[in-house]
């Protein structure tokens, strides 16, 4: 299991996982870090990523790439309209005013969506991180700060195509921001660190400032130009070569796109050799009609003609500056990244507006995947992350709409630039099924073509309204902007306070008496008695316990005394007290009642039940997600089909070169003139087979064209294999045996307790199988080479084993053990001062030894204690 980074490029893209020991950006099969986002389709599979780049050149039709450019956006807006004519596939509208590409694979034509596109793309980052071995489980995409509500549901649609759980998609300078700031260790802890990121990509510009502190990162600012990238600059080299060989060659290149695309990848080598050069050239060979191209142009010019567009660069800048609001000199450093951040003039202007040097502190493009891969490590459970809070900025603003007597309510529901994510709870006071519409406020800086609405929201029907005099029931929307910076309803419940009459109980305590004239003092006032909380299981109030009656409160519920026609309460007599002198006497009482007084109070009931919802987001419906995860499934088996076509075809291939250069080599003199001629004349045919009629052949073809090519050069390769094998096996043979005899030759110590029963055995198995390689060496010297073999490599082996297994338990047979020593249980007679009673007896002093005669009979006789106690 692993937790996943993708950064889906125009050009390139990048998957990076989260491990134990960090973030790792994967290598592809080509060992770069950069995999082309690009896809090919042909008439047997489709392939992907560095696979399909070849396709670029040979078929550009059916060669897709830049696919963000189209993912999420109608057909009519006017960038899908200005980006079609600089592809070279075809792209049509679709049902619906969607886009459609179409290509041709397996010879038939077939239209994809953009969705199913970019999903194939991530299927190709996908197998990388499960040939490196860590197989997706979770992920996080980049996507740019700019993509609209339609655009990041396309992503996640393509997620679902592809297979991977999206946790979030993640703004790419927001996941740069990340990247950059979780490993500093000295962010301030109060006065916030701001920070300014540009990421200058192959087809857009944006801009972010973050504000740092410690443990958390704040997006204060988007800002971006979606149409200023890598590309446009290779458009203007493009155009200017163009006009330049249609003046010089009269060449139409516009109109050829192989020679488009060739024209193109040359413009960009050019432009970033002008990156590190004052001067470049350029040159092209066979462009159109086997007519070659050269041209050169210097930085300056193209500095020059890349003016229109070094003129936008500021305002982004200038923009996420006023809106973060800070000044230049507020930013305590400017970093720069993208594939497009080693333009000279491009970074100038940044230096200009934000007043100082950019930085290069991270890898350009593979800030993005890594820090995509360390917010999903930090939203999975898998791993645990530092704290480190994350607090992006969404850019746009939300407004939500509904019906109210007859006419149109609109309010802000979150505002521009506001956190990502966010929680509102609307009420509403509905008896019927409504319906709310959320849409971007007249601010959002949306792109031109582009709708504001984005999803609608039916609510409702609520429950039965209660009875009559009731208030009518109230609906709590919780709507929610969640981590993908999309809008959706969380919950609607319907909340209704109903009112009751509730009667309750006080006790009253009746007048009390006049004092006795004998008193010599007043009685002390008895305290007021303290209500007891409602009981959790009946709502009604509990019966109160008597004050001075020597019990506690307690709010369990307890049965009531019995009550008189009046509803009073038995009052309960007090306990004895002492007096002074010690007797103790019965205190006076009164013999009273305490009346009881209903009371009628109003209280309020509130219920909460679920109202059912349905969303309509603006995009594709599930049902056609489905479609497109099944097309999915379809493409992979074929693909897989055909790589294992592929392989035996190889396999083929491969054996009929390498049997041809063995036959005129090492299978020369083991194959006789008729059989050399008619494996030739086989191999010949079946090369000329393989790449005609057998170019397009299923597996099966294949296999057996290769299983009868191995079994008429089985017979050479065996005899072959046998004149190269059998030397080594028979020398292991005599070996053997020559190891076992010499053994029995030596008659060393070690192996004098083996009986001579077994030696001779030994040796007359040795000399039986010498005797027997020595007759089958005879029988095999006088055969020919282009003989089958009498002698076989396989029984040289067999005879070796057998030896081995009769003479080497013979061999090693273990001596026997020696007998052992035999028990003593003498004991030694004690001295005859030992047996003087007058003597006082008395242990060894510490300094005394015991003789050994007394030690030896004393563990004698421990141990025949020993063995009685056994019996």
């Amino acid at each position: 299991m692993s937790t996943t980074g993708f950064d889906i490029g125009d050009q390139t893209s990048c998957v990076a996982v989260a491990r134990k020991r960090g973030i790792d950006v994967l290598l592809n099969k080509e060992s770069k870090r950069e995999c082309p986002s690009v896809i090919s389709f042909g008439p047997k599979q489709r392939q992907l990523g560095t696979d399909a780049v070849g396709s670029l050149a040979i078929s550009p039709k059916n060669a897709v790439a830049q696919l963000k450019r189209l993912l999420g956006k109608p057909f009519s807006s006017p960038d899908v309209q200005r980006d079609i004519q600089k592809v070279p596939f075809s792209v049509t509208e679709g049902p619906g005013d969607t886009v459609l590409v179409n290509v041709q694979y397996l010879n038939e034509p077939v239209s994809l969506t953009p969705e199913a596109l970019v999903a194939m793309i991530l299927v190709d980052l996908k197998s990388i991180a499960d040939t490196d071995g860590s197989p997706v489980t979770d992920c996080v995409i980049g996507v740019p700060a700019y993509f609209a509500d339609a655009e990041r549901r396309s992503m996640l649609a393509a997620a679902q195509v592809a297979g991977v759980n999206c946790l979030r998609l993640l703004n790419e300078t927001t996941a740069t921001a990340l990247a950059y700031g979780i490993y500093k260790a000295d962010l301030p802890e109060k006065e916030a660190l701001h920070v300014a990121f540009v990421d200058a990509g192959h087809s857009a510009l944006q801009v972010s400032v973050v504000a740092f502190k410690k443990g958390q990162l704040q997006v204060l600012s988007h800002a971006w130009d979606r149409n200023l990238g890598g590309r446009d600059f290779d458009e203007v080299l493009f155009e200017h070569f163009v006009k330049e060989f249609d003046a010089k060659h009269k060449l139409d290149i516009k109109s050829n796109a192989r020679a488009s695309f060739r024209l193109r990848v040359a413009c960009e080598k050019m432009k970033k050799v002008l990156s590190a050069n004052a001067e470049a050239s350029i040159s092209v060979e066979s462009i159109v009609n086997d007519v070659d191209v050269r041209g050169k142009l210097n930085r300056d010019d193209f500095e020059q003609m890349c003016q229109p567009l070094l003129s936008r660069v500021a305002q982004p800048l200038e923009t996420a500056l006023a809106t973060a609001k800070l000044q230049a000199q507020d930013l305590a450093s400017v970093e720069v990244v993208g594939s497009s951040s080693r333009v000279p003039a491009l970074i100038a202007i940044i230096k200009q507006v934000l007043g100082q040097d950019p930085s290069r502190t991270m890898n350009a493009k593979e800030c993005v995947s890594r820090g995509c891969a360390l917010n999903c490590a930090m939203l999975s459970p898998i791993f645990r992350v530092r704290d480190f809070e994350v607090i992006d900025s969404f850019p746009f603003g939300i407004s939500l709409s509904w019906d109210k007597d007859g006419e149109s309510v609109s309010s802000v529901l979150f505002e521009r630039n506001g956190p990502i994510p966010s929680t509102k709870v609307l009420t509403f006071k509905r008896t019927a099924a409504f319906q709310l519409a959320a849409a971007y406020t007249e601010d959002s800086p949306l792109p031109e073509g582009l709708g504001g609405r984005q999803e609608i929201f039916n609510v409702g029907p609520p429950k039965v309204p209660g009875p009559a005099g009731t208030d009518m029931p109230r609906l709590k929307v919780r709507l929610r902007l969640n981590l993908h910076g999309l809008v959706g309803i969380e919950s609607v419940l319907q909340v209704e306070d109903e009112e009751y009459d509730e009667v309750i109980e006080k006790p009253v305590k009746p007048a009390a008496k006049a004092a006795p004239a004998a008193a010599a003092a007043p009685a002390p006032a008895e305290p007021a008695d303290e209500p007891m909380p409602d009981s959790e299981a009946g709502g009604e109030m509990a019966p109160e316990t008597p004050v001075g009656s020597g019990q506690e409160a307690s709010s369990a519920p307890r049965t009531p005394e019995p009550v008189d026609d009046k509803n009073s309460f038995k009052s309960e007599g007090t306990q004895p007290l002492p007096t002074d002198n010690g007797n103790a006497t019965p205190m006076e009482t009164e013999a009273s009642q305490a009346t009881v007084e209903k009371e009628v109070v109003k209280r309020k009931r509130t219920h909460k039940l679920p109202v059912p919802f349905q969303a309509h987001p603006h995009g594709l419906n599930q049902e056609a997600i489905t479609v497109m995860y099944e097309r999915e499934c379809e493409m992979a088996l074929q693909g897989r089909i055909q790589e294992a076509t592929n392989e035996a075809k190889n396999a083929l291939e491969a054996y009929i070169y390498a049997t041809r250069s063995k036959l005129a080599e090492t299978w020369a003199e083991y194959a006789t003139d008729a059989e050399r001629s008619s494996l030739s004349e086989r191999l010949e045919k079946m090369e000329d087979w393989l790449y005609e009629d057998g170019e397009d052949e299923t597996k099966a073809v294949y296999n057996k064209q290769l299983e009868d090519l191995t079994k008429q050069a089985a017979p050479i390769a065996a005899r072959a294999q046998q004149a190269e094998s059998r030397g080594p096996a028979a020398t292991a043979l005599e070996n053997a045996a020559q190891h076992y005899l010499q053994l029995v030759e030596a008659n060393k110590p070690a192996h004098s307790h083996i009986s001579k029963e077994d030696k001779d055995k030994v040796v007359s198995e040795c000399n039986a199988a010498l005797s027997w390689l020595q007759q089958k060496q005879d029988l095999q010297a006088g055969l020919r080479k282009t003989d089958d073999p009498v002698l076989l490599a396989a029984d040289i082996k067999k005879k070796t084993e057998t030896l081995s297994r009769v003479c080497h338990p013979l061999m090693s047979k273990p001596a026997p053990p020696p007998p052992a020593p035999a028990k003593t249980e003498a004991k030694e007679e004690a001295p005859a001062e030992a047996m003087d009673t007058d003597a006082p007896a008395s242990a060894p002093g510490a300094g005394d030894t015991v003789p050994e005669a007394s030690a030896a009979a004393a563990d004698a006789a421990q141990e025949a204690d020993g063995d009685a106690m056994r019996e």
